[in-house]
């Protein structure tokens, strides 16, 4: 299957769980972004909660939102770099090729981030 086919059929999941229209707030974040990213290949990088972990996601190159979820993919052929952390300490890495997230877990919005490993 396709990525464009896969993302296809967990939008219309999504869409099917949720009566909810989209933030207009979000429409217009949406824009801002595309429009930044216009201007040459620029990373994206976003912060979550989950539960008692915080959770960053970097190197991704195309956001965009469905209803309340962003969803962060990557260049083609590329992958999302996540790393995990609980009680301050970086606790797993994982490798993804797509993320949706909760809207609402969302802690930050980063453009460009520069990953520093001590």
């Amino acid at each position: 299957m396709s990525q464009e086919a896969e993302l296809n059929t967990i939008f219309d999941k999504i869409k099917d769980g949720s009566p909810e229209k989209k933030d207009p707030a979000l429409e217009g974040l949406e824009a801002a972004l595309n429009e930044m990213q216009l201007d040459g290949d620029k990373k994206i990088g976003i912060e979550f909660e989950c539960g008692d972990c915080c959770k960053k996601v970097i190197n991704g190159s195309k956001l965009f939102f469905v209803f309340n979820f962003a969803v962060l993919l990557p260049a083609p052929g590329d992958c999302l770099f996540m790393k995990v952390f609980s009680g301050g300490q970086l606790v797993d890495k994982q490798i993804m090729r797509k993320i949706i997230i909760p809207v609402g877990r969302i802690c930050a919005i980063e453009i460009e981030p520069v990953q520093v490993d001590p």
